[in-house]
């Protein structure tokens, strides 16, 4: 009987990466090591839209598969799959965003849209400074109908308020009583705007299938709230060390943190390589 590969599903930041855009040495060597053998088989799973996930795989190379957008993006052994929004929840979140005066990043696998900017978020220049990516074009939102001339397109989003949590959770209620939409936060200033009934689990059950493996031979590395469903699809949870305590309490391991190789040193203690 032919025997499951393992499957790694490891998000970017504060996981696999340290300052939200470098892999270390060591990590990078652990992996491919790893990669040798012919039953593991790696992903990212991470927030961020395709082509930012990219820029961090693509440092260690391109057998590394991935799941993007918190999800509504992925890899499986056999197609990509791409979910949507849709009109009703991008409708939705325009009207919240204007309700409270947010500002709102929508992706697709290479675009962005935006309702207005934010100071230190400007992610298209943030892909072209790290990386050099011109593949990633960004436009303007003027209103809510160009929007929805591009819903065919638009995966998922981010509502963004550094400073201002109180009027966060007033939105988050507010689209959470609508139900158009899954929510979830990568920090305390951030609403992550997923479609209904995706998160990192689905996906990552979705490529477990694709693969006839199973929750036994999966391990999930994650330290932020967004990465807590997609670890009840592994028996092999790991928080990293700098992982909130709500991830910490749900994962069945931790690890060092992210700046220490956490990742790294756990993937050989659990495969029994020289550390």
């Amino acid at each position: 009987m032919r025997t499951k590969p393992y499957l790694v599903f490891m998000d970017i930041d504060g996981t696999l990466a340290v300052g939200h855009q470098r892999v270390s040495q060591y990590t990078r060597a652990t992996i491919e090591a790893l990669q040798r053998r012919d039953d593991i088989i790696f992903y990212i799973a991470s927030g961020r839209m395709y082509e930012f996930a990219a820029l961090v795989r693509n440092q260690i190379n391109q057998q590394v598969h991935m799941i993007t957008s918190n999800g509504a993006y992925y890899e499986t052994a056999e197609r990509t799959v791409s979910e949507k929004l849709g009109e009703a929840a991008l409708a939705d979140v325009y009207d919240v965003s204007q309700k409270y005066n947010l500002a709102v990043n929508f992706f697709a696998h290479d675009k962005v849209y935006y309702t207005k900017r934010v100071p230190n978020f400007v992610l298209k220049n943030f892909a072209n400074i790290v990386a050099g990516n011109n593949r990633v074009k960004s436009y303007k939102a003027g209103d809510q109908a160009f929007l929805l001339q591009h819903a065919t397109e638009i995966n998922n989003g981010i509502m963004i308020a550094p400073g201002h949590g109180d009027i966060l959770a007033h939105a988050h209620k507010e689209l959470a009583d609508d139900g158009l939409l899954e929510l979830s936060s990568s920090g305390k200033d951030n609403i992550e705007l997923i479609p209904k009934g995706v998160d990192k689990a689905t996906a990552v059950r979705a490529v477990q299938a694709s693969f006839d493996t199973d929750a036994a031979h999966t391990l999930v590395f994650g330290d932020g709230m967004n990465d807590t469903s997609m670890m009840q699809a592994a028996d092999i949870s790991v928080a990293m060390g700098n992982a909130l305590p709500q991830v910490k309490q749900i994962a069945h391991y931790e690890t060092d943190t992210n700046t220490n190789d956490g990742l790294a040193k756990f993937l050989r203690s659990y495969f029994k390589m020289a550390m």
